[in-house]
């Protein structure tokens, strides 16, 4: 028997794996697994997420494989494909439940993201959701528009080991296109708090670019007025999947291939960064002023004397190492460091 446990973050899901699954069972959660390869605190990064995500995927396609045996799955949002007989058990003790929960525990941020996003998701309904940076904002003298890539089509596995494949968007994107029912722009995936409507979305080979106005009301401009501030920045989706597959990357990596989504709806999310997303640009009433300017000159003044300071061998006490060495005698090139004192050399060059 294929058990699949699901539900939001903290809802207890390994517990109930734990007090229900017998000696000999195949119990698959990614917290465990990446708690095995060091992750703390149920947050997984870098190579351990990478590493955990790829014994994950193995472990299911056993457990699907191998019908004889008795597994248990760990999936928030059933992003999996199983087969129809699979046991399915949603667990859902309530929101403030979780979020407690998530307190008690001191569990990270994303945790607290996860429990919010989930529960906007109308309780996992085939909805999920994922986030990216604006690329532009434009302020002029009508409500306001607002325009940037929802998703991106880079073939580099996100938090979930998901890629979204070029195309993916198409068939949904006809369809409201055809309807002249315009995809809705929300605040924080609340669909009480529609904000705007997609005007256009282009289906370019780096992702869907949308381009959404704000409408004229109270709330609307109330939330476009943060967003003109920067404090909030990023664009989250709502979809459903259609059609999607495992996939084998670069140098093997495996991951989750979306390949035909339904989207619902585009928001504004106050949420924290994807590593990956880019912010290329920011317009909006007077901004990119004299003032900015300076700011900006200011703070590439300041990171170079960090840089400075670090390549200064008499900066500090000379503490041994672990070996017994000096600092001066391990010092190495900095590829990162290097590459940025080339950019600003080039950018007092361009200046």
């Amino acid at each position: 028997m294929l058990h699949i446990i699901t539900g939001p973050p903290c809802a207890g899901k390994t517990t109930y794996i734990r007090e229900n699954a017998k000696a000999g069972d195949l119990i698959v959660d990614f917290d465990v697994i990446a708690s095995a390869f060091g992750a703390e605190d149920h947050a997984a990064d870098g190579i351990i997420r990478e590493v955990a995500f790829n014994v994950r995927s193995e472990a299911i396609k056993a457990a699907i494989d191998n019908a004889e045996a008795t597994s248990w799955i760990v999936d928030t949002n059933l992003t999996g494909h199983y087969p129809d007989d699979a046991d399915v058990v949603l667990l859902d003790p309530g929101k403030s439940v979780c979020l407690e929960r998530a307190k008690q525990d001191g569990r990270p941020q994303s945790t607290i993201d996860g429990i919010e996003s989930w529960y906007a998701g109308q309780k996992g309904r085939n909805m999920n959701h994922k986030t990216k940076n604006f690329a532009l904002i434009k302020s002029g003298d009508d409500a306001g528009t607002i325009s940037g890539y929802f998703s991106t089509y880079d073939r580099i596995p996100d938090s979930y080991g998901d890629i979204v494949a070029p195309g993916a968007f198409a068939e949904t994107i006809k369809k409201r296109e055809e309807s002249g029912h315009p995809f809705p722009l929300c605040w924080n995936h609340d669909l009480d708090q529609i904000i705007g409507k997609i005007d256009k979305i282009e289906d370019t080979e780096k992702g869907p670019l949308m381009t959404a106005s704000f409408f004229d009301t109270p709330l609307a401009q109330e939330k476009r007025e943060i967003v003109k501030s920067g404090v909030v920045y990023q664009f989250s989706f709502a979809y459903d999947v259609l059609d999607a597959g495992p996939v084998v990357l670069d140098e093997g990596v495996k991951a989750w291939e979306l390949r035909k989504l339904d989207l619902f709806e585009v928001s504004i999310v106050p949420i924290p960064a994807n590593p990956r997303a880019e912010m290329t640009d920011v317009k909006s009433g007077r901004r990119n002023s004299k003032a900015d300017e300076d700011a900006i000159k200011q703070a590439i003044a300041l990171l170079q004397s960090v840089l400075d300071d670090a390549d200064d061998p008499n900066d500090g006490e000379d503490k041994p190492d672990d070996n017994g060495g000096k600092p001066e005698d391990q010092k190495a090139s900095n590829p990162e460091a290097e590459a940025l004192r080339e950019y600003f050399k080039n950018l007092k060059t361009e200046e």
